[in-house]
């Protein structure tokens, strides 16, 4: 395509009497090749005109900026005011819109959305419909694995992976679409058959001003909607409460929603349960956890009762979806007391797993957590609180301090435990031994948690990544415990 035909009727000056071939679009130099647009944004860490060189050697054959070129660039230069909102509208055409050509499903809320995306994955799968996913465990389809650097991609690079999975033969993706990620428009342009609302609780506020403006993020995708759409809600949750009338078009869930549960079951090997739809009863079994994991259920049979999804592939799909990497994931090592890990990092994420643990299991519960550096302080005291009120025995210890001192991380998640009136805990900032104690000290009257991190391999100390993961530590513990029944 011309670069006079991608930029058509959008708000930017070609400076340039040539009319070049464009290839493809990004935002970051390293993934340039021959023929592609460069976009050099301006962030807070980066400014993108200093990778205008390095964009033109890999192959740019164009740069679209805010302002003037720097002088001695002889490409092609596009002028616009905010560059960063045309990188969707440009991608689209650039890519030929895959999201026109497959079902397209986007999962919103602070807890629950990639496990409601990948039961929706493997219902429209069991429905015979080849579904990619994109979000926080990574995108997919087919068995290839591609790049995830974030939960939701950058919009050239999410346009570009819709159209690689569209040529791969996808007939529909799920996509987890963060508040980050509607508020930097990163899914700007694309337009979805299906959007679904989890719920909204206390997270990102070192990004979100407040409430308002964090909903007010979430509340983008249901904008974005086909002219068909439809809008799944948590009706259990007040702002799905607020968004649902707000919207029209809504499929509801939750106890007085369309689709809700009217009898459940919850043992240490899963859920059994009857929802409730418009189309009739839907008897479930589950292999995921707890209580919340229920609530993903619903959603997501909600989301393909909207779709029309014949309930044998609903039940099929839920049946078939093993418990995800890092959310309420058990780890089974031959030991005689249960090991779970949890991505639980905020307040109300902890809370809900706490509980859905209390739902299954008689145990008395230790919980090892932690919360990360340079992200919203004030939820510490909040998760320290919840950690005192919830578990029986409390370990406080790192997470990711990234640029913060991690004593004085620990201090603020331990005035929170303090107020709950638990004494019942201990500080180990160093999480590898707070782990390897917790799980020497455990019995067959204890359940261990290990909250936070989930699927997560590195811990981010000053400006240092290094390779870390509760999985690998968990099972070395247990090998430490158990000898070699950790590894029969």
């Amino acid at each position: 395509m011309k670069m006079s035909e991608v930029i058509a009727g959008l708000p930017i000056e070609m400076q340039s009497a040539d009319d070049p071939e464009v290839t493809g679009i990004s935002q970051n130099s390293l993934f340039v090749q021959e023929g592609y647009l460069f976009v050099a944004l301006v962030g807070k860490r980066f400014d993108g005109r200093a990778f205008i060189p390095d964009a033109v050697e890999r192959g740019a054959i164009a740069v679209m900026a805010s302002g003037p070129p720097p002088p001695g660039y002889k490409g092609v230069w596009l002028t616009a005011d905010d560059p960063r909102w045309l990188i969707g509208p440009l991608a689209g055409r650039i890519y030929d819109h895959p999201d026109d050509h497959m079902l397209m499903v986007g999962v919103t809320g602070t807890n629950g959305k990639s496990t409601v995306a990948f039961l929706m994955v493997s219902s429209l799968e069991a429905a015979g419909l080849p579904t990619g996913t994109i979000g926080t465990l990574g995108h997919q389809f087919a068995g290839e694995v591609f790049n995830a650097d974030r939960t939701t991609p950058e919009a050239s690079n999410m346009y570009r992976l819709l159209a690689r999975m569209r040529e791969s033969g996808a007939k529909a993706v799920c996509a987890e679409v963060s508040s980050q990620g509607l508020a930097l428009g990163r899914v700007e342009g694309l337009r979805f058959d299906l959007g679904v609302f989890t719920n909204l609780t206390r997270d990102h506020f070192d990004f979100h001003r407040d409430f308002e403006d964090y909903y007010a993020s979430k509340r983008r995708l249901f904008e974005q909607l086909k002219p068909d759409g439809k809008a799944v809600i948590n009706l259990d949750d007040p702002y799905g409460r607020r968004l649902a009338e707000e919207l029209s078009a809504v499929y509801t869930y939750g106890a007085e929603g369309d689709v809700s549960c009217s009898e459940a079951d919850f043992t240490a090997r899963g859920i059994k349960g009857v929802l409730v739809t418009p189309r009739g009863e839907l008897r479930f079994e589950s292999p995921l956890l707890g209580t919340y994991n229920l609530v993903n259920i619903v959603a997501a049979a909600a989301a393909a009762e909207a779709l029309g999804i014949d309930h044998e592939a609903i039940a099929a799909g839920i049946a078939a979806q093993a418990p995800l990497t890092g959310r309420l994931e058990p780890i089974e090592c031959g030991q005689t007391f249960p090991v779970l890990i949890d991505y639980a990092h905020t307040d109300a994420a902890l809370e809900a797993t706490l509980k859905a643990i209390r739902a299954f299991l008689p145990h008395k519960i230790l919980l090892v957590f932690g919360c990360g550096g340079d992200r919203d302080p004030g939820k510490r005291h909040l998760m320290g609180r919840v950690a005192g009120e919830l578990a029986d025995m409390a370990v406080i210890t790192t997470d990711n301090p990234r640029g913060e001192d991690p004593l004085a991380i620990v201090a603020a998640v331990e005035q929170g435990i303090k107020e709950s009136g638990n004494s019942s805990y201990r500080i180990l900032p160093d999480r590898r031994e707070a782990i390897r104690r917790a799980i020497a000290q455990a019995d067959e009257d204890w359940v261990v948690l290990v909250a936070g991190k989930g699927h997560e391999e590195f811990q981010i100390v000053g400006d240092k990544r290094s390779y870390f993961s509760d999985h690998r530590e968990v099972k070395l513990a247990l090998e430490e415990r158990l000898g070699q029944r950790a590894n029969q």
